[in-house]
Order: C-alpha cells, then structure tokens, then sequence
C-alpha cells in the first residue's frame, strides 16, 4: 500500500510541476485585438486624413485592386490614365477632374470599365465592383473622401480633398449599409449569414457526411487553391471565386450554379474573414 502511496503521490506532484511551467514558465500568446474601424474626422490635419484613407483602401479596397489576377486594375498610375479615360468614347460619365473621376468611379462604377475588368458577357460595358457607398464596401461619405485624398497623394498627384465634419450622432454612416443586414460576428457565422454550407461542405461545418452538395467540398481549400490557376495564390483564388464564381468552375460541377452578386450583398468585412477561414482551413 505505501508503495502505491509513493507512486501515486510522485505522480501527481508531477502533473503539479508541469502545470506550474505551463502556466509560469512558457510565455503566454497574447492575441492581439481586432483592428478598431476608421474613425474620419473632421479635425483631421491632411496627413493624418490621407493616412486614414490608405488604412481604409488597404481594408476596403487592395483585394481586388493588388494588381494580381483580372479581377480589377491597379490604381498606382491614376494620376495620368485618368484623362485618357474620359476621353474615350465608352466613357459615360462625367468627370472634369482627377477627383471626379475618383469618386464617380467609386459610386458608379459602370461610367467606364476598363477594357477586360467588365462582368462576363458585358463587353465591359458593366462593372463587377458594388458602389463603394452602398453593398458589401458601405463607405462614409468621409471615407470615400478619405480614400480619394490617398489614391491623389500616392499617385503622385495634389490632395483637392478634405476632411469632413462628421454629425453629432459619430461616424456618418451611408443609408444603404442597411441593405446588407448586420456584420457577422465570425468567418463561421458570415458562411451561414450566405449560406454557402447548403451546397458546400466546410471546415468547421457539419454537413451528413457522404451527402451530395451541388458545389465542391471546401475543407482542404487550404491545400488546392494555391494550384488552381497558375500565378494565383489560394487567398487570392478564394476572393475570385466568390467574387466572380463563373470565371472557374471546379471539374465536375455545374457552371452558373452560384450567385453572382455577393459582391452587393456581402461587407468587406465578412469577405475577408470568409477568406482568411477557407485560406488557413480552420
């Protein structure tokens, strides 16, 4: 009995010592908060403004406009391409000035589209970008502003921009955000939000196993996206496929099957999130 005793009470001191260094002795991960939302005020020095905006562009905008893949132009030469854009005769809007174009090009983006970022079928005559004030980018009248002042300054060009004061009531929010319904606390949450997991299965998710869904099987995403199309990496390939679903259709799968348009109904917020979850297959 006492050698029972002996062992028993060494081993139970040793689970002791291990979890005192787990606790004490390894330095604990601290996570680091989600990034508060661009505030823009109207106190702002410009600096402080143009530095609002590229946070904003960085969060709202560099998905689609990183310059990799098809899925929308770059923005670093603005500054000279803008002219010559107006001055073609697909041009429908009506811009008299770099600032102008910027900001008609963030609201209604199908005034001009540039040759081979249209929606397919459209002969680049219709844009696959949502409004920037309305949609899945909802951005202040403020932030637009914001964004305008940081696409003039890195291209190079003059701030014509400046901040606005913003109501008693906080940050002016656009009418239209309220059309895309409230922000999904979690990447799970905003797949549910848009019901991906009723034809795909994902990591995460439950799903009958064995069950045939109409779209393809997520949850190694991590491991094929990165090969599906040549120069795209798996990050950039997730955004293009819910983005513009039609532009590749997994092998043996339908075509046409997914919408179209979660580009106006999903925020750039839930889009990143749905994005990191897929890419890192938690």
């Amino acid at each position: 009995m006492t050698g029972v005793l002996r062992v028993g009470g060494y081993a139970v001191g040793l689970i002791g010592l291990f979890t005192a260094f787990s606790y004490y002795g390894i330095p604990q991960l601290v996570p680091e908060p989600p990034p508060a939302e661009e505030q823009v005020s109207g106190a702002m020095m410009i600096e402080e403004f143009v530095a609002a905006g590229a946070r904003i562009y960085a969060r709202a905008c560099v998905l689609c406009h990183s310059g990799l893949g098809d899925r929308a132009p770059k923005l670093d030469a603005i500054a000279t391409v803008w002219r010559e854009r107006v001055d073609d005769p697909r041009y429908r809007g009506n811009a008299k000035s770099l600032e102008e174009y910027l900001r008609e090009s963030m609201i209604e983006p199908s005034a001009y589209v540039v040759k081979g970022f249209g929606k397919p079928g459209s002969g680049d005559t219709e844009s696959p970008m949502p409004g920037a004030n309305r949609g899945a980018l909802a951005l202040s009248p403020g932030e637009i502003d914001a964004v305008i002042a940081h696409l003039q300054s890195t291209a190079g060009a003059k701030v014509t921009v400046a901040p606005r004061p913003v109501p008693a009531s906080g940050v002016e929010r656009p009418a239209a955000e309220a059309t895309v319904g409230e922000k999904a606390p979690d990447a799970v949450a905003a797949l549910q939000k848009f019901q991906c997991d009723m034809c795909h299965h994902l990591p995460g998710l439950a799903v009958e196993e064995g069950a045939r869904l109409p779209g393809p099987d997520l949850r190694k995403l991590r491991e094929t996206a990165a090969n599906r199309v040549a120069g795209m990496g798996a990050r950039d390939f997730i955004v293009e496929s819910i983005l513009f679903p039609a532009r590749v259709t997994a092998e043996g799968f339908e075509p046409g099957l997914m919408p179209e348009d979660y580009g106006d109904r999903m925020l750039a917020a839930e889009l990143q999130m749905i994005v990191d979850y897929l890419a890192e297959g938690r």
